[in-house]
Formats: C-alpha cells, structure tokens, sequence
C-alpha cells in the first residue's frame, strides 16, 4: 500500500462530611458519573511526586491552540519533525513544542531517535528503538487535554519487522503513564505480522507489513471506543479501551513506546498531528488523582485545571464542596485558555465531593469528582475491590470483587485477638471511597469490653498501587507492640515492616524496614521472637523462613541471606502456629504455573526454624527440590485434580489439619464442577481426606475452628447473587465427629446483593469477632463492605462504611445484608 498523501504539512476548615452533606443531587442534564472498573495491573508510583505536573500542564495549554473554523481545533502538529531548533538529529529532547510538550524516556531506558531519512517519502521521523532491556522505553507527549469530543491522532508510520513487537500508542490522562489510566492501545507486531489493540485482552485488526503507511485513530472520549483507519480506509470500528472512564473525563497525554521486543528492530513515526472538534472547557482535576487522595504536602488544597480553545472568564469557573458553593473561596489564575483553580481550608481526614463547572462560548462543562485528605485515619471501612484481568469466558475473571482479606493463601494471620485488653486487633485492605479503587494498608480493632470499633488507621498509603497482593498481615510481640507485615509483588515492589508506637494501640506506626518480600505469614513463638514465612521469586514462588528475636534484626537481602524451606516450580502456603511448634501447608505449581497448582505438602518445626520435619519427625532436609519428597502429603496430581490451600490448624492433640478446594480446572465455571471443600487431617499414624460441601469457584475461601469434637467450617460456598464469580453466600457447617462427616446448620448470610468472599479466622478467635470478610460485586466493579459474625452464625455485623464520630458501634444487620442504595450503605 502507498501512503495516504493528505498530511498537513485560604479560609476556614470545612465542617466533616455529614451523610446529608455527601451526596447531592446533580444537575439535571448531568448525573454524577460512574467511576470506571479497572481491569489490569500496573507498575505504581509515588503520586505524591507529581506537583510539578500542575506547572508542566499549565505551561504547555497556555500555548494557543490554532482553530481551522467551526470544524477542527489542531492541538498539536511535529510539523514533519522538520524544525531543527525543536528536533535536532539525535535523541528527542525535553522540549516544547507549540502546545505540545516532550519527555523522552529517561534513567536506563532509551529515549527515541530524530533521524533523516534517505529516499523515503518524508524527510525525518522519529525512531523508537527496540533495546532489549527491562525498562520501558517510552516517549511521552503532553498536549492541551480535551474532554467529551472527537479527539483525532494522526501520523504516518513503517516498522522494521512485522514479525516482533516494535511500536505501542497509548492515549492516557494528562500527566499519567499508569494502566489504570490508559485509555486507547494500539501495537504493532505483538502477535506476528498483526496490528492489534488491547482492551484486557490483545485483538488483531490488520495485517502488518513493513511499508509506510497513514494511520488515523478517531477516539470518542465520551463512549470510551476509538476507530482506525489506515491510508484512507477505515479497518476498525468502535474498539475498547484498556479502561473505561466516566463521559466528562479529560485526555492530554500520548505514550510511545517499544517493549517487549527484539533488540536492534525499531519503528519510525512521522507526521504527527493531533487535532479534536470543537468542545466546551475540559476541566481536570490535578493528579494525585488515583483515589482522589491529596498528598500530604498539599498543604490541603485541591486543585483542577480548565483548558479550552476559547477564553474562560475567571468568574465562569464555579465549585461546590459537599454540597455548598465556595466559588467566592476560589482561586483562579493562568490565561483564559489554560486555566488553574484552587481551593483550600481543608480539613485533614475526611471525604470531600466536588462539582466544577466552567463555561464559555462553547457551552457549560460540568466535573463531579471525590477527593479525600486522610491523613492517618479514614472516615469508615471501605474494602478494595479487585480483579486480575485474566478473562477466560461468560464467567469473568480468574477472581474478582472484594478482596479486602484475601489471600487466605498467601497472608496469615491477619487479625489477633488480645485478651489482655479484650481486643481483636485486624488488618485489611481498604480504599478512599466508594468510588476509587486505590489501595491503603489498614489497621483497626474491635472492642470487645465496649462493642465499637474505631476510625480505621492508614498504616501505609500504597501510592497508587490497586492490587491487594500486597495486603498485610499482623502480630502482637509480649509487649504489646502490633507488627505489621505488608507484602510486596513479585522482586520489583517491595514489601515493609511496621511497628506500633505503643502498645495495643493502632494510633501511629513506625517503619521498621523497607525491601523484597512476598507473601508474609508471621508468627510470635513464645519467649523465642518472631518465625517469619514468606515467599520470594527467587525461581518461580519459592518459599523462605526467617527469625528474628526483636523484629529489628531484618536483613536487607533477603533472597540472598534467607534459608529456603521449599523450591520445585511454586508454591503457596498456610501456616499455623501450636504452641513452640509453627506448621506450613504447601501446593506444589507444576511448570511454574499457578494455574497447575495440585497437592498437599506438610512440614513443621518446633526449635524455631532450626531444623524441619515431616508430621510424624522425620528430618526434612531443604530447601526441598523435588516433587516427590517426604513432606508430600496428598498427591492430586496423580487424581487430575487442582488443589487451592485454605487453612491449617491443630486439633487438640496437635495433629494438623488442612482446608481446601479441589477442582477440575482453573477456569470459571461450571466446566471444572465439582469444587469439593475438604479437609484432610493427621489422624497420628496416617493421613485422612474427607469432603465438607462443594461451591461454585475455586476461591471461594474460607475458615475453619477446631473444638474438641465439635469443629466448624464458615465461609462463601452457598450460591450467590454472581454465580460462578468468586464468593458466594456465607454459611456455617458443623462436624460433630472430628471432621468425618458434615452438615449445613445456618445461612449467615441471604438474598445478598454481592457475594461475599474470603472468609478469615483470627488468630485466637473470641465471640463475637469470630469470622471476617468484605463483600463486592464479583462480576463488575462496586463498593466493598465489611463484615464479622459470631461462633454460631447467629450475629452478623457490618463495619460502619462511613463514620462522623471517631468511634461506631458494628451495625447488627437484619435482614442479613442491606443492598446498596440503602441507608446504610451509600
């Protein structure tokens, strides 16, 4: 094909949120919008380093737009790359640019390439490079974001190879890189020879070839889709975005990258040119805005910018807070195309709803957001809702919903009872709002003596990061002091140690240490200190062991310092702690994969790490490396079988026993029915597997309690309202024969409107904070509540979602569970 040839050349605090003051009615031609699910993961950053955005933006959309009448409003065009003070041959610069502005890839990767071409139809283009390196290598462009119109990207475009990934276009947020505020993603060779855009799954749209061509991707920012067209043509039509965003969202950022490819191959981009029908004013709130929470050295003051091809008047920006209009309170300066706002007096720890309006000839824009200046405390107990965006069909995600206490799996204990003041002190992942999906590491506990609970303390703001692997778990050293242990991901985002600053009291917590751990299940063995499980990705997850007598002698390398317990393609475990004697229950990841998981393996030790037996005493030597080894307990890879570990405990003779689900497959659905919960226990000379119930997911997780005979089993394996997504209805199953046989005895939960899911056990449980859990629509993005019950089941709480005083009472809930829109729930 031949290229297309038509390029052109300060008052006072406000009051804290009342539930009356919260939520208002929105105009009557715009509701409030609907926040987006997200559905990938992403690399965090520190959102709270973004402040010179607000001068970077304002910079670049105080350049004047060029208007071509009624029709088109170019918001930035390389003018052929042909300036040689802007673009000199060599790597891009740092530059402006008109109204765009450039930032080339820095620190280790390599930024793209001015090059002149030789008998080729345009005379330079930009080179990005394919280095084979670990970095992304990505180009960024700012120009003046637009909101709610046809927003057009247009250039001219050849590759090296059609058989490798060379180039991705990423339209984003201003000031964003992100996936969560991605938008449109276009790629180049991901699969061979294909053009293909991604949306959480990768689709091909055209055949690729190493020739010129003219691309023209045509976004409509308000229905979330975008088209392309190649050299006049159109090849695609109505594509999804990576994630969705509510209509009024504002876009100003292209990302251009190269990863994940060959080295030595690269992609040339000429004629770049950006242009977008005419619109009201688009109005963006200035990052940190992944959960709307303002840094710290905000100095409480919010801010948002209003940009547009035709002047703003100052006094046609307005603003309401809660409810009220501050526009008199308002700060607005810049040019009247490019707009800055703010508004301070802020009150620290609390929930705020903002509307903005900005007007001019073009018509009246209207922005509905939430921000939040926590600080220490959040106003309520909010879940993070999650999914990992691995689709496999009808029945949505891998898992999903809310995962506020996952993952039984990997995280243990993540509540301690302390009878010395009758609290049950817990962790969980929570959020900002009902709205956000932005993850804060929480402490709290339950008083049982007074029956309330307090305003949850933010241990650690995860800045930016969704992904509740990192949850925390907890322990309570003799003096009182909670320590808690926040899992990173993977060896690039680290996990930390914190310590409370008094004892029994989650007020304020310090920083103990800052490095690589997964994963973390510890445990305070008496009169010796603190026997630390965890995982590395050392090769696949490999499973380690530390001690520490005072939980200040951490070592800073632990993939080179650590002893390795278990290290044969993956593992997760459960652990416990008996008296002297910590166990662990581990699956075994053939290939690596997790989706393979299958098997029981069980070890323990009772000299506190220093050596490690089977049940029965014989030594184990480690790392363990083979499958086949002695710890193996039960092999359901020879069955056919997965098998997804729940829980491990000790009965009263301090034989272990074991919870999980087995099943057919990973997918969801009822393909890979029956989902078997069973137990399988050491009886003291062998060990016996018996089945409780079945359910409908393989994550439907929950716990068990061992007392004498008479042992119980709460969690979601009753049919909820998302059938076959994670959860479910929670209910209570009771053994009156040491586990041999089972019966349902009560619903504790009903007529749910979300399922609920990963059920959890404190560390010596006392009535009534006996089982916790969060609730969460499991098949689209909702809020997440959370929820404790009694030993029998008879009593279910729900914490309180939003709190004006510093202390609540738990809502005794009846019926069960109050949908949302209730008056409760917001």
């Amino acid at each position: 094909m031949k290229p297309s040839s038509d390029r052109e050349n300060p008052g006072k605090p406000l009051p804290r949120r009342c539930p009356s003051q919260f939520f208002f009615p929105a105009s009557p031609t715009t509701a409030i919008p609907e926040i987006p699910m997200f559905t990938t993961n992403f690399v965090p950053t520190d959102a709270r380093t973004n402040a010179s955005l607000i001068l970077i933006l304002v910079f670049l959309l105080a350049s004047p737009t060029i208007g071509l009448g009624d029709e088109t409003v170019v918001l930035f065009d390389a003018g052929g790359f042909a300036e040689d003070s802007i673009y000199p041959p060599g790597d891009l610069t740092d530059v402006h640019h008109g109204g765009g502005k450039w930032t080339p890839a820095g620190d280790s990767a390599q930024p793209g390439e001015i090059v002149i071409l030789e008998d080729q139809p345009f005379g330079r283009a930009l080179r990005r490079h394919q280095t084979g390196r670990q970095p992304t290598d990505t180009d960024l462009l700012d120009f003046p974001a637009v909101a709610a119109t046809r927003l057009t990207v247009a250039f001219d475009a050849r590759v090296s190879t059609a058989d490798s990934r060379t180039l991705d276009l990423f339209l984003l947020c201003p000031g964003q890189t992100e996936a969560q505020h991605q938008a449109s993603v276009l790629i180049w060779g991901y699969h061979p020879g294909k053009l293909s855009y991604f949306d959480g799954q990768y689709h091909d749209i055209a055949d690729l070839d190493t020739d010129w061509h003219r691309y023209e991707l045509v976004h409509d920012l308000s229905a979330n889709t975008f088209d392309v067209w190649i050299d006049g043509r159109p090849v695609a039509e109505g594509l999804g975005w990576r994630n969705p965003f509510s209509p009024e969202t504002a876009f100003g950022r292209l990302r251009i990258g190269s990863i994940r490819g060959q080295k030595g191959q690269f992609a040339d981009i000429a004629n770049l040119r950006i242009t977008a029908e005419p619109t009201p004013p688009a109005i963006t709130v200035v990052p940190p805005a992944a959960g709307g929470l303002l840094a710290s050295d905000s100095e409480g003051v919010f801010r948002f910018l209003v940009t547009a091809d035709r002047p703003v008047a100052a006094e046609a920006i307005r603003l309401w807070i809660n409810g009220q209009e501050v526009t008199e309170r308002l700060s607005v300066t810049g040019t009247e195309l490019a707009r800055e706002a703010t508004f301070g007096g802020l009150a620290v720890n609390t929930s705020y709803l903002a509307k903005i309006t900005a007007a001019n000839e073009r018509g009246t824009s209207e922005r509905v957001t939430r921000f939040y200046t926590f600080r220490d405390k959040v106003d309520g107990y909010r879940g993070i809702w999650f999914t990992l965006g691995q689709m496999t069909g009808e029945h949505g995600d891998k898992y999903s919903g809310g995962l506020a206490f996952c993952f039984s799996h990997t995280l243990t204990p993540m509540a301690v009872y302390a009878p010395e003041v009758q609290k049950t002190f817990f962790v969980y992942g929570g959020t900002t709002g009902p709205e956000d999906r932005y993850l804060l590491v929480m402490a709290s506990y339950y008083d049982h003596q007074h029956h309330r609970v307090p305003r949850p303390t933010i241990v650690r703001d995860q800045r930016g990061i969704n992904d509740p692997h990192d949850n925390p778990s907890i322990a309570i050293d003799p003096q009182g002091h909670l320590w808690i242990f926040i899992a990173g991901r993977g060896r690039g985002r680290p996990g930390q140690i914190f310590r409370s600053t008094q004892p029994y009291c989650t007020e304020a917590f310090e920083k103990i240490i800052s490095r690589e751990q997964t994963y973390s299940q510890v445990w305070y063995v008496p009169d010796k200190g603190f026997l630390h499980l965890l995982t590395l990705y050392t090769r696949g997850r490999e499973l380690y062991w530390e001690t520490s007598r005072d939980g200040q002698d951490w070592t800073t390398e632990p993939a080179k310092d650590l002893n390795k317990l278990a290290g044969f393609a993956g593992h997760y475990q459960v652990s416990r702690l008996h008296g002297s004697t910590v166990g662990t229950a581990f699956n075994y990841h053939p290939g690596g994969s997790v989706d393979r998981r299958t098997n029981i393996y069980y070890a323990q030790t009772d000299d506190f790490g220093q050596t490690w037996t089977t049940v029965d005493g014989r030594p184990l030597t480690t790392p363990l490396d083979d499958r086949d080894n002695p710890a193996l307990v039960v092999d359901y890879q020879a069955q056919g079988r997965l098998f997804y570990i729940t829980k491990l405990l000790f009965d009263h003779d301090g034989h272990p026993v074991i919870l999980g689900v087995s099943s057919g497959g990973y997918q969801p659905g009822p393909d890979n029915d029956p989902r078997v919960w069973e137990i399988t226990r050491w009886t003291g000379d062998r060990w016996i597997t018996r089945p409780i119930t079945e359910s409908d997911h393989n994550y439907d997780m929950g716990s068990l309690y061992l007392d004498g005979d008479r042992w119980t089993v709460i969690g979601p394996a009753l049919p909820g309202p998302q059938p076959y997504f994670t959860g479910g209805e929670v209910g209570l199953w009771s053994s009156l024969d040491r586990g041999e046989t089972w019966r349902l005895k009560r619903r504790i939960t009903q007529d749910s409107p979300m399922n609920h899911s990963y059920v959890r056990r404190p560390h010596l449980p006392a009535d009534p904070f006996f089982a916790m859990w969060a609730d969460g629509d499991s098949s689209q993005f909702s809020i997440s509540r959370l929820f404790f019950t009694n030993s029998t089941g008879d009593r279910l709480y729900m914490l309180p979602y939003e709190m004006d005083e510093d202390f609540a009472e738990p809502i005794l809930l009846d019926p069960p569970t109050p949908a949302v829109g209730s008056s409760l729930i917001p």
